[in-house]
C-alpha cells in the first residue's frame, strides 16, 4: 500500500493546557476513526498566549517539561488510537533560563517520544518578537523514518527560509509536516499559500501543514503534493483537514521533475 491518510487537527487553543489536551485527545481519536495514521496539531497548541501575555515570564509560568502532563496525555492518546502524533508545546528550557522553548514533539503509534524539535527561526516581525519569549533551537530537524515515508519537519515562520526545508530534502524527505500559528496580517494569507506551495514544488515533496484557528490566527491549513497541487485546504475555523500521501505519486513527480538531482551544490556551498 503506497497511500497514507494524514490529518491536520486545525483547532483553537485556550490558555489552559488541560483543556487543550482534552481537545487534542478528541481530535486524535476522531481522526484515527476516519483512517488517519498521522495527526498534526498546531504550533504551541499546549497553551494560547495572547498578545498581552506574549512575554517570557508568562510563557515560563505555563511551560511544561517533556515528561509533563501535556506530553504524557498525548502519548496516551497516540497509543490508544494507534496513530503518530506531531504537536506544538511550550517547553521549560532550564531551571535558570527565563525563556522557554517553542517545541514540537513527534510521537509514534506506541506513544513513544521520538523527537523534540526546538524552533530555530524566531518570528520577529509584524509587531511580534518571539526571540524575547523563546530560546532559539540550534539544530534543524533531521529526517525521520516512519512506516509511511521519510518525514521532515519545520515550524511556521521557518517557511520563509527555503534552506531549512532544503537541508532536510537533501538528506532524503518524502513529506514535511509544518505545525503553525500563522498570524493574520497584511498579505499574510497570500504569503502562507505561496510559501507552502513553493516549498513543496522546489523540494518535490508533500507538505502537510496544521495552522491554529481562532484568535489572531489564519487557519487555512494546507496539504500540497510534490507538484504543487493543493490536495486539501481548511477554512478559518476548527476542523480536521485530511490529505493523502501517495508514494507512487511522489515517485512519478520526481521522475518527471528531478530537480533535486540537478542541484549544483558546488556553485553555492
Amino acid at each position: 500500500m503506497t497511500t497514507t491518510l494524514i490529518a491536520a487537527a486545525q483547532l483553537e487553543s485556550s490558555p489552559s493546557a488541560e483543556e487543550n489536551l482534552a481537545k487534542a485527545r478528541s481530535a486524535i481519536a476522531l481522526a484515527a476513526q476516519r483512517g488517519a495514521r498521522l495527526v498534526i496539531l498546531p504550533e504551541i497548541f499546549m497553551a494560547y498566549l495572547s498578545h498581552e501575555e506574549f512575554t517570557a515570564p508568562h510563557a515560563r509560568r505555563v511551560a511544561q517539561s517533556l515528561d509533563g502532563p501535556f506530553v504524557r496525555g498525548l502519548r496516551e492518546a497516540a497509543r490508544a488510537a494507534q496513530v503518530w502524533v506531531v504537536a506544538g508545546m511550550i517547553e521549560t528550557a532550564s531551571e535558570t533560563e527565563e525563556k522557554t522553548y517553542n517545541t514540537t514533539v513527534v510521537l509514534d503509534e506506541q506513544g513513544q517520544l521520538l523527537r523534540a524539535y526546538h524552533k530555530t527561526h524566531m518570528f520577529d516581525a509584524y509587531g511580534y518578537r518571539e526571540s524575547d519569549v523563546f530560546v532559539s533551537g540550534d539544530q534543524l530537524f533531521e529526517p525521520l523514518a516512519t512506516p509511511f515515508g521519510r518525514m521532515g519537519l519545520f515550524v511556521c515562520y521557518e517557511l520563509r527560509f527555503p534552506e531549512v526545508a532544503r537541508y532536510q530534502a537533501a538528506r532524503g524527505v518524502d513529506f514535511f509536516v509544518v505545525p503553525s500559528g500563522w498570524v493574520n496580517g497584511h498579505l499574510k494569507e497570500v504569503h502562507w499559500r505561496h510559501l507552502v506551495v513553493a516549498r513543496a514544488i522546489e523540494n518535490t515533496a508533500y507538505i502537510f501543514t496544521c495552522d491554529q484557528a481562532g484568535h489572531q490566527f489564519l487557519g487555512r491549513s494546507l496539504h500540497v503534493d510534490p507538484l504543487g497541487v493543493v490536495l486539501a485546504e481548511g477554512s478559518e475555523g476548527e476542523q480536521l483537514v485530511f490529505g493523502e500521501l501517495d508514494l507512487q505519486r511522489l515517485e512519478q513527480a520526481r521522475a518527471k521533475v528531478p530537480s533535486l538531482q540537478h542541484r549544483r551544490p558546488d556553485l553555492y556551498s
